[in-house]
């Protein structure tokens, strides 16, 4: 029989001791390992989604200047924006897919490039559900690339319309024809008449007759019996932004043209290529301006309080008519090839008209500049970083 002394019993439980507080070291350095992994993990999920935020956040205020594009970034946005704070709906802007995850945006212009009005830095913060924060800068540039019109004819008002269509000789066409040659042109197409809100579109659609509803054909037109005339709403530049516009035209070199337009007037030319397109402003007499007699032009046409064309007018560009009771009266014989926006007014085409969409005939307004182009264009982002 094998006899254990006292000096050995106790030697054992030394070492199990001893076993047992290795273990238990090793145990709780596992679990202290085990939950600065959880954190690490968790701050890098954070710091990934607040990430996420910010680069959602120069997102969406690349969205709003787009909305309109610019003429001149510093005049249109960054002197715009109270504060240079992007105007989203709360400040900061909550994510709508995540809760807890915020962003702001504000705009500067580019300290390296001073004196140049069409680059601009977005800085953008977002903000994780556990108070992390990621910053993105973002540098934008004005595109070279007019943005294509809301529509062939573009109703820029939030007040209610009252639209005329008064006979069936009249076409307003949203599909991109060549003002040069009658063929299509190469862009898609923009709807036919286009409006800043639902009931607005639905009170032109319902304007038109079922023999008239064909006449508007582009981005969604669907013959049938009767037909599904190409009209439609969309948030396209508002009445401040198009007064800002017109504000950007007439700083470049323009000609004013006094009175009305009579027989023979040419208000810039579109042939022989490429022509001399330019911006004309017609203040009128307050009571708006009048086409009589055989008259053309090219370019961007300004026109306050109204146009009325009853003579013969062909046109190739862009005409802005502005004012607070508007009527834009098209009863003579018109052929518009660019696009025609107006802000509160009613529209009345009778006679025979043709007002058809052409990228090419905006691309020969983008022109008249003097060296500038006029038209807006959307922003692009050049380059972005994320800061530490």
């Amino acid at each position: 029989m094998t006899v254990i002394s006292k000096d050995e019993r106790g030697f054992a439980m030394v070492t199990a001791i001893f076993v047992m507080a290795m273990l238990i070291g090793v145990t709780a350095a596992a679990l202290r390992m085990s939950q600065s992994d959880i954190a690490a993990s968790r701050n890098y999920r954070g710091s990934s989604q607040s990430l996420f935020a910010a680069e959602a956040g120069v997102a969406h205020a690349v969205g709003i200047i787009n909305q309109a594009g610019v003429i001149n970034l510093q005049n249109d946005v960054y002197g715009v924006w109270t504060g240079h704070q992007a105007p989203f709906g709360a400040s900061p802007q909550p994510m709508a897919q995540q809760a807890g995850y915020f962003y702001s945006v504000s705009i500067a212009m580019d300290p390296y490039r001073p004196g140049d009005p069409n680059r601009g830095v977005l800085t953008a913060t977002g903000t994780g559900s556990d108070n992390s924060l990621r910053t993105v800068v973002a540098r934008i540039v004005k595109s070279g690339v007019p943005a294509a019109p809301p529509g062939a004819i573009y109703l820029a008002t939030d007040n209610p319309t009252d639209a005329t269509f008064n006979g069936n000789n009249f076409e307003i066409n949203g599909n991109d024809v060549n003002y040069s040659n009658g063929l299509a042109g190469p862009k898609p197409a923009v709807p036919g008449i286009t409006t800043r809100t639902e009931a607005n579109a639905q009170e032109t659609r319902d304007s038109l007759s079922n023999q008239q509803k064909d006449n508007v054909q582009g981005l969604g037109y669907i013959p049938g019996n009767p037909d599904t005339p190409s009209v439609s709403a969309t948030q396209g530049m508002s009445s401040a932004q198009i007064n800002q516009m017109i504000t950007d035209l007439l700083a470049l070199p323009h000609t004013t043209w006094a009175g009305d337009i009579h027989g023979g007037d040419t208000l810039g030319t579109s042939t022989p290529p490429p022509g001399h397109p330019q911006i004309t402003y017609l203040p009128g007499n307050g009571s708006g301006v009048t086409e009589n007699g055989n008259a053309s032009g090219a370019g961007i046409m300004i026109v306050e309080n109204a146009l009325n064309i009853n003579g013969n007018f062909n046109f190739d560009g862009l005409i802005i008519v502005r004012g607070t009771t508007q009527v834009t009266d098209v009863t003579g014989s018109a052929t518009i090839f660019g696009s025609i926006w107006t802000t509160d007014f009613n529209l009345t085409v009778g006679g025979h008209a043709d007002i058809q969409y052409s990228s090419e005939a905006l691309a020969l307004a983008n022109q008249s500049g003097s060296g500038v182009p006029p038209l807006p264009a959307p922003v692009v982002v050049t380059s972005w970083r994320d800061v530490f």
